[in-house]
C-alpha cells in the first residue's frame, strides 16, 4: 500500500469517527470514545515502545471467586502487570475481554469496571463469550495492549 492509500485511509477513518486525543500520553489517541467503556480505535504514534499484556484472571484460593470479585482481581493483576512494564491504564490501547456465561447483569458490570479503570479515553475493546476458559472456576480473562510514553 503506498503513502497516499495509507493516509486515504486515515482520514476516511478520521471522517467516521472524530479524533479524541489523549493528553497524558501523546503517543495515543482515541477514536470516538463511547458510553460503552471503549474506543472504536486507537491510533499509535509510529516507533512507539509497545507493552503486551498476557491474559489476567482473579481467581483466588481465599475467595470469593464469583464473576465480580474476578474481575475486579483480574483488572487489578493486570494493572500490577503493566506497572512492572513501566505503563498504566493511561497507555493501554486494546483490550480483549473474554467471558465464561456471558450475560446482561455481567455485562454491565464489566462496562462499570471498564469506565473506572480506563475512563473517558478507554482503549478499543473487543469482548469474546466462551463457554470455557483454562480451568474449570475461571470466569473472566483480560489481555491488553499498551505504548509507552
Amino acid at each position: 500500500m503506498n503513502n497516499l492509500m495509507k493516509i486515504c485511509g486515515v482520514l476516511s477513518l478520521v471522517a467516521l469517527f472524530p479524533l479524541t486525543s489523549v493528553a497524558k500520553n501523546q503517543n495515543r489517541t482515541a477514536i470516538n470514545p463511547t458510553v460503552y467503556g471503549y474506543s472504536q480505535a486507537n491510533l499509535v504514534k509510529a516507533n512507539s515502545v509497545m507493552v503486551y499484556a498476557a491474559g489476567q484472571v482473579g481467581v483466588s484460593a481465599e475467595g470469593p471467586n464469583d464473576f465480580q470479585a474476578q474481575v475486579d482481581r483480574s483488572f487489578d493483576n493486570l494493572l500490577a502487570v503493566l506497572e512492572t512494564a513501566g505503563a498504566s491504564a493511561e497507555d493501554v490501547v486494546k483490550i480483549t475481554l473474554l467471558i465464561v456465561d456471558h450475560n446482561p447483569e455481567r455485562l454491565a458490570y464489566l462496562g462499570k469496571k471498564r469506565r473506572a479503570v480506563f475512563g473517558d479515553q478507554p482503549p478499543a475493546s473487543t469482548l469474546i463469550p466462551v463457554t470455557r476458559l483454562y480451568t474449570d472456576g475461571v470466569l473472566f480473562e483480560i489481555d491488553a495492549t499498551a505504548v509507552l510514553k
